[in-house]
């Protein structure tokens, strides 16, 4: 069984009972997704964080690791791969003494100590016990709190304590299917960027397949967003007609400034890519086709 530690963010901003809600939309959506990829596993939810327990051999029959299933999830905005142990500091200094004895020689390290609940020892004696552990089984090392060469990350939640070595970025934003559907008018790439960001926001999408579609676009919103509903191609005046048959708010689009000049009535547009310069729209096509990491809530990549 392997064991993922996944974060969110702004879920734990709203109201208690939207949190909950949020949060158990995304717990299914987890779930859903890593079906769908084939990979057996549970989903335990804890303040803050979630887990996902993942039978061995987590691998979709296409190749897709669960690291990539949980990373494109919105609303997960970072994944680490975690060994849970008894929150004992022993315990705890006998696996930090492992992790340091195969560092490189002369290397530089650092922990990262995190505590919730009650304890007998704080965070900063956590983080000095498990560093006093690395230096007696390797005193070449050297202590490097601001650039480490290695980092070991250690979270204790009550009883339980989490060790984990990597950060990976996740996508963020907030999960399916928790805010309205939405049409997109889908011609091209760009209109499969603007849907895919609104979906990021928790937008249910429909594609209304206007041209024939990029394939490699078309494929990668699939896996973002599964089981994506598809209509024929419909003219913009019987656009409202099909909006309201699906109950969708409002239609996304990929226009530029210039189409947007004097787009159709009767109908809310959102078009995200409106005021982008084309090098920030081409990043996030790079990202939806997964072939740049997803970036954190201040638009950059994480360190």
């Amino acid at each position: 069984m392997s064991l993922f530690l996944l974060r969110y963010g702004e879920l734990g901003l709203k109201a208690p009972g939207t949190r909950r809600r949020y949060e158990q939309k995304l717990a299914d959506n987890l779930l859903q997704r890593l079906a769908l990829a084939g990979i057996e596993a549970r989903i335990e939810r804890m303040r803050g964080r979630f887990f996902a327990h993942v039978v061995e051999g987590g691998t979709a029959p296409d190749g897709d690791s669960v690291a990539g299933v949980l990373a494109r999830t919105f609303g997960i905005v970072s994944i680490s791969p975690v060994e849970e142990l008894p929150a004992e500091l022993d315990l705890l200094g006998e696996a930090a003494a492992e992790w340091g004895a195969a560092l490189p020689q002369g290397a530089s390290f650092a922990i990262r100590p995190r505590r919730t609940g009650s304890h007998s020892f704080t965070s900063q004696q956590l983080g000095a016990d498990l560093g006093a552990a690395v230096l007696a089984v390797r005193p070449d090392l050297k202590v490097n709190l601001s650039a480490p060469d290695h980092a070991l990350y250690a979270e204790v939640r009550d009883k339980r304590a989490f060790l984990f070595r990597k950060v990976l970025p996740a996508i963020g934003g907030l999960p399916l299917h928790t805010q309205g559907k939405v049409l997109v008018h889908a011609e091209n790439w760009r209109d499969l960027v603007a849907g895919w960001l609104l979906a990021k926001r928790g937008c249910t999408l429909e594609l209304v397949e206007q041209a024939q579609l990029p394939a490699a676009e078309w494929r990668a919103l699939e896996r973002w967003h599964p089981r994506l509903r598809s209509h024929p191609a419909t003219s913009l005046e019987e656009l409202p007609q099909l909006a309201l048959r699906r109950k969708a708010l409002g239609v996304a689009v990929g226009w530029d400034a210039q189409r947007m000049v004097a787009p159709p009535a009767g109908m809310t547009w959102h078009a995200p890519l409106l005021a982008l310069p084309p090098e920030r729209v081409a990043v996030l096509r790079e990202i939806l086709l997964e072939k740049r990491d997803p970036e954190g809530p201040s638009g950059k990549a994480p360190a």
